[in-house]
């Protein structure tokens, strides 16, 4: 089984990438882990992995020497820097690594920004015209990638996500700190009262990833729930769970238009049969949980707590 073949992760201490490596160790997979040398890597010695290599140069020779030793066929890069020019030297020096050590595959992940004009149904197929300094980024990253990988014969995939989330601590979630502020009896500022969006767990990625990963897949896969949820509507649920009530004042509720988008999924289902396991309501509920109890899981109890979310 492919699966049974070693993994590279670049970032792997990041959002997307400890994830990742969450669901690699509970499946078996064999995996690397590279992070720069300043990365703390507590997140991942707490989820019990410890093969982790720090550099801040992918082609140093005693890491190529390294990993041509254990023969990866997959690099998944989730490596990321605002900096521009860094990030666009990671990217080229990620792919030249997997071509070295003769990666079979290499997987980069983008985001629903690429493509620009936000709607409902959005497919791989559209034409991206990006409005974001990070859509952009992304995209640009994309293109080259996609390029550079053909070039050498590398088998080439990239992910397009909808709003990532987690139930772990994350400040740049909205809400995240909603709940946070709610349970310290705060009032937290509502934005976006209208707007819909799609939601997509963390650990729902992850999956993603090992499936096209797993498949052996190649070009553009959307990844999110396949729907828009309005922002009111969490809300209430939010408010509900810690018995409260969402009061919006008269100049809100005059706004009625919502702007909203969803990913098309189907892609994903059709050529994997992957979907989704964890709803944004159950995901939102159980971190409600947390901080209504004041109850923190360890990485072992997170763990199992979202596998049962996903029977």
């Amino acid at each position: 089984m492919f699966m049974g073949k070693r993994i590279i992760v670049t970032g792997a201490n990041g959002f997307i990438g400890s994830h990742l490596i969450s669901e690699l160790v509970a499946s078996n997979t064999p995996a690397t882990a590279i992070v720069k040398n300043s990365s703390n890597i507590d997140i991942l010695k707490k989820n019990k992995f410890y093969n982790i290599i720090k550099t801040d140069n992918y082609l140093d020779p005693s890491l190529i020497r390294q990993l041509s030793i254990s023969k990866p066929e997959y690099f998944v890069h989730c490596a990321w820097n605002e900096n521009v020019l860094t990030n666009s030297k990671l990217l080229l020096n990620a792919i030249e690594l997997a071509k070295i050590i003769n990666c079979k595959g290499f997987l980069t992940i983008g985001t629903f920004e690429e493509y620009g004009e936000l709607k409902n149904n959005l497919l791989e197929s559209q034409l991206c015209n990006p409005k974001s300094d990070f859509g952009n980024l992304k995209y640009a990253m994309h293109i080259t990638a996609k390029n550079i990988c053909k070039s050498l014969n590398i088998k080439y995939c990239h992910i397009r996500l909808s709003i990532p989330y987690s139930i772990r601590d994350n400040q740049d979630f909205y809400f995240t700190n909603v709940i946070k502020e709610i349970s310290k009896g705060q009032q937290p500022m509502i934005q976006s009262l209208y707007s819909a969006k799609d939601y997509i767990h963390a650990s729902d990625i992850a999956r993603a990833i090992i499936d096209l990963v797993e498949n052996q897949q190649e070009g553009t896969f959307n990844i999110g729930s396949g729907e828009a949820i309005s922002t009111k509507s969490l809300l209430n649920m939010i408010y509900q769970k810690f018995g409260k009530q969402l009061k919006v004042n008269d100049i809100m509720e005059e706004k009625k238009e919502i702007d909203e988008f969803s990913l098309n999924i189907k892609k994903m289902y059709s050529k994997v049969l992957w979907k989704p396991s964890i709803s944004i309501w159950d995901g939102l509920s159980l971190l409600v949980h947390e901080n209504k109890f004041n109850s923190k899981p360890s990485m072992e109890e997170f763990a199992d707590r979202i596998r049962n979310l996903c029977k």
